[in-house]
This record gives C-alpha cells, structure tokens and sequence, in this order.
C-alpha cells in the first residue's frame, strides 16, 4: 500500500491513529450500552418505568461516541412526573454536558495557554473530532462557576473559624496588585469604562534555591478576580488560611504598589513595603530631568528617606513649567502616602524568626512578573476583550495552574463512576463475545481468530489495507 498509493510513513501514522481511535470508540460503545442493560435489569422497576432508549453523542478524547441509553419514566409527589436517564447520572455528566472528563482536562489545559479558537482546533486536531470555540467556552464557563461557588463556600468557613491549614510557617510574605484588561461591549457601558483591573495577590513563606541564581517560591497561594476590594481580600485571606495555620505566623510582610485596596489587609500588625518597580517607576514617570531621576533613585537606595524627600521638595520648586510642578507635586503625594513602605523590609526592624530549613529569606517583588505570567501574557494582549463574567472565570483558572492547582479545576469529575469489579465484569463479557460463535474450540489467538468488536461491517479502502497489514 505504502509503496502503490506513495503514502508516507506520516500519512501511515495519521491513518493507524484513526483506526485506533475507531476501536476505542467502538470499545466505548460496547460498554456504555451494556452499563445501561445491567442498570436496566438493576433498577427499581416500581419506581422507574422503562420508555424505550434513546440516541446520544459523548464528546471523548478518541472522537465522539455514539450510544443509545435508556430512559425511564419517574413519579414522585414533590417533583411530579420526570424522565431520567440512570446511565447519565451514574456517569455524572450533567455539569459539563456529553464531555468525557479526560476532554475537559484538554480544554482546561489548553486554554490556559491558547485563545478559545486556538483551542478548539488544536483538540479537534488531537482527537479526530470538530469542537468548536464556543464549545469550549461553555465548558470553562461551567467550571468557572463552580470555582466560584467553592470560592464562596470557603470564605463562608472561613468567617466560621473553620478553614485552619496544617502549615506552619514563622513568616508569611505576601504580595498585591492589580492588572487593566478590556471589556467587551455590553460590560464596557454598563462599567462606563473601556476596561476593569483584575487584582492578583500570592503568599509565600521563602525563596528556595533551585540552580545558581535561580530560586522559586514553593507551596505559594496565588487569586485572581474581577471582585470588589472587600470581596477579594476576604477570599485572599481564606485562600492563604486553608493551606497554612495563621495563629502560628510571627510576622506578616506585604508588597504592594501603593492602592489603597491592598492595603486592606485582615492583619493590622503586617509590615508593609512598597514595591520596588512601582516606587522606581514613578520617578522615571513624574520627575522630567534625568539628573533629578538619578539622584532621587540614589537617595532610595541609600536609604536615605528624609534626604530624598527634601531633594523632591527643592526640585520642585525650582521648577517653571506647570506640568512638571504637577508631576512633582505627584511624585510627592506617592511617596508621602506610602512613607512607611519606602525602606524594604529588612531595613524596618523587624525581627525575623529564622527561615525553614531549605528556604531563603530574599528581596521581595515577584508581582510583576507573577502580574505577567498569571494574567497579562494570556488576557491582555493581542486585542482580547472580556466581559467581566468571562474574564473572571479565566483569571481564577489562571490562578489555580499558577499555584499548581489545575487539577482542582476538574476534581468535581473525576468521581468514582465505575467499580473496578464491574468493569473486570464488563470487560471480560466483551472478549468473551470475541471467540468464536457456535464454540470455544482450542481458544482464542490473537490476533490471527476471532474479531475486534464492533468491527462487524465491511472494511474498505485504506483500513481494510491496515487492518491485513496488522495480521486480521
């Protein structure tokens, strides 16, 4: 074949892939339909009538299974009369539709890096099968939801008391900051603005080495939200409780840009520092004179505050044009309100208990590159919108793969549907529905007797060729 028709060896693969593929769609069906027999023959037959089966279509990551299912008629007085179907819920299907569980994890992965379109085709590529964007969009907007609701879940346990982590940690280091995005059109207006900040905080406990001059952040919290100030700090803070014991934290030290929101911290007692690139950045943006950018910058990292602020002061008024005034008069104001945070933390005192074996205490000012790689290099660029419902769900599963959670995204699926006895049991009925009809005979050689199942009909073409290359 490969030498009459010049089919390439990747021409080959592509082809032996959808053989695959058609046997595990096949093997599926097999047994779903047998699943929903034994349910059948299982059931409650006073309280679940039989009306017949019914034609459906499961989404797999070896293409779309076609199967039938039963239904069955239900009477109860509080719900009056229903049709269920018992495969779906012993299957536990409804939250994302006819999506096997192994395909949600595809998208979930996936959109984490590419665009809905883009993920939408590089599945149906990896599948053999058509999804289409607003296919998966609908599956990660469901999921989104229920990120939501267990979020909502954990911030009422937490105001109970109840959240407390098993963690440990003598110092707690946290960071804030918030990252503008655009809206789509009908949250553009009812926002009355072209675009709405998504604040992100992550807590840690210490740097650890990893290589030389390479250092991580282990076990660190990291969320994200559309949410309102109040909101998100309330989670930010359950977030944190549910993996560390707070009642044993000694210090607790914030890095922040300076917004009045992220200030708004549980622990009145934690340290505050205003982070580096947004201290350093506001000089370059409100001083004009290079000179002046330069000696301001020098007087911070002397650590020399009062200095600096009598330098802004001098600078100031010897200038003439409105506008720097202004920018001046700003840069002041910047400073002024954050006064405290303009020393890092190792220059304010504090005591710090020693670090956990295996981390480092280190400079902190990971935000903006946490602010990029959660956030701003999958939703701010390359023209993207979002309505705020939409965005709100990516940033949390944004979060989630950032502090190496992603499989919590899908964990509500991955239930316990079949026993491990009752698939041996299945299993073994299909082969045994492979030997020979009328008898045993000396047994089964594979692979040169009996069939594939649900290979009965004619193979024609290259798959009738693939199928005698492989010896059947």
């Amino acid at each position: 074949m490969i030498k009459e028709n010049g089919l390439s060896f990747k021409d080959l693969e592509k082809k032996i892939y959808e053989l695959g593929c058609q046997v595990c769609r096949m093997c599926a069906k097999e047994i779903l339909e047998r699943y929903d027999r034994q349910l059948m023959e299982q059931r409650d037959k006073a309280k679940y009538r039989n009306k017949g089966l019914r034609c459906t279509t499961i989404k797999t990551i070896f293409g779309e299974v076609d199967y039938r299912r039963t239904v069955y008629e239900v009477t109860d007085g509080v719900n009056g009369k229903r049709f269920v179907y018992l495969l779906d819920e012993n299957l536990e299907l409804d939250p994302v539709g006819l999506i096997s569980t192994n395909m949600v994890e595809l998208m979930v992965q996936g959109i984490t890096e590419l665009s809905y379109r883009e993920c939408a085709a590089k599945i149906s590529a990896m599948t053999g099968q058509s999804i289409s964007a607003m296919g998966v969009w609908n599956v990660i907007q469901s999921l989104g939801e229920k990120v939501c609701r267990e979020e909502e879940e954990l911030v009422k346990a937490y105001k109970a008391g109840k959240p407390r982590g098993e963690k440990e940690v003598p110092v707690l280091f946290e960071e804030a900051d918030g990252v503008y995005v655009k809206l789509q059109g009908k949250d553009r207006k009812d926002q009355r603005q072209d675009k709405a900040e998504i604040k992100v905080g992550i807590a840690y406990d210490g740097w650890k080495k990893t290589g030389k001059d390479r250092y991580i952040l282990p076990d660190k919290v990291v969320v994200a939200g559309f949410e309102k100030a109040k909101e998100f700090q309330e989670y930010r803070e359950a977030a944190i409780a549910q993996k560390n014991n707070l009642d044993e934290v000694e210090q607790r030290i914030l890095n922040a840009d300076g917004a009045s929101w992220t200030k708004k911290v549980k622990d009145k007692s934690t340290s505050f520092q205003l982070d580096p690139f947004h201290r350093n950045k506001a000089v370059r943006e409100k001083l004009h004179d290079r000179r002046a950018q330069q000696a301001v910058l020098e007087l911070l990292e002397e650590e020399k505050i009062e200095e600096m602020f009598q330098y802004l002061e001098i600078y100031k008024d010897s200038l003439g044009e409105e506008e720097e005034i202004a920018d001046a008069e700003e840069l002041l104001r910047y400073y002024e309100n954050n006064r405290e945070g303009l020393l890092p933390y190792q220059s304010q005192g504090l005591k710090l208990p020693e670090p956990p074996e295996g981390l480092e205490y280190r400079n902190m000012g990971t935000m903006e590159n946490h602010i990029w790689s959660v956030i701003a290099r999958r939703m701010k660029h390359h023209h993207r919108s979002w309505s705020v419902r939409g965005g709100n769900h990516l940033a949390k599963i944004l979060a989630k793969k950032c502090s190496g959670k992603l499989e919590e995204v899908t964990k509500a699926l991955e239930l316990p549907v079949f026993e491990e006895a009752k698939v041996e049991e299945l299993y073994e009925e299909i082969l045994s529905s492979a030997k020979a009809p009328r008898k045993d005979g000396k047994g089964y050689e594979y692979p040169k007797t009996g069939h594939v199942v649900g290979l009965e009909g004619k193979a024609r073409g290259d798959i009738r060729k693939l199928f005698a290359m492989a010896g059947y």
